[in-house]
C-alpha cells in the first residue's frame, strides 16, 4: 500500500474500520450471507453492479439488493462519492490487519 491509504494501516484506523464494518460482519455471520464481500466487490468494480454480479457469479439484482440491504445496515447512502469513499477507506484499514 502507498500514498495517502498507507496510513490506514495503523491501529487507530483498524479499529475505527473494524467497528464501521461490524454490522455487515455481523449480518453475514447470523445471516449466512455475503454483503461485505458484495459491497467490497461492488466498490472495487467502480460501483458498477453488472460488473460486480458478473464477478461474484450472482444475478444484478442480488449485487442491487445485498448493496441496498447494507446501506441499511451501515445507515449511509452509498450513491455518494464520500460515502463509498469511506466505505472503502474501511475495507483497507481493515484488510491492513489480514
Amino acid at each position: 500500500m502507498r500514498g495517502l491509504l498507507a496510513s490506514l494501516d495503523s491501529p487507530t484506523a483498524r479499529a475505527i474500520a473494524d467497528a464501521r464494518l461490524e454490522p455487515l460482519r455481523a449480518h453475514d455471520a447470523a445471516a449466512g450471507s455475503a454483503l461485505l464481500e458484495t459491497v467490497r466487490t461492488w466498490l472495487a468494480h467502480d460501483a458498477r453492479i453488472d460488473e460486480a454480479a458478473r464477478v461474484l457469479g450472482v444475478h444484478r439484482h442480488t449485487v442491487r439488493a445485498r448493496v441496498a440491504q447494507a446501506q441499511q445496515l451501515l445507515g449511509v447512502d452509498l450513491s455518494s462519492f464520500p460515502a463509498r469513499a469511506e466505505l472503502w477507506a474501511a475495507l483497507v484499514a481493515a484488510d491492513a490487519t489480514a
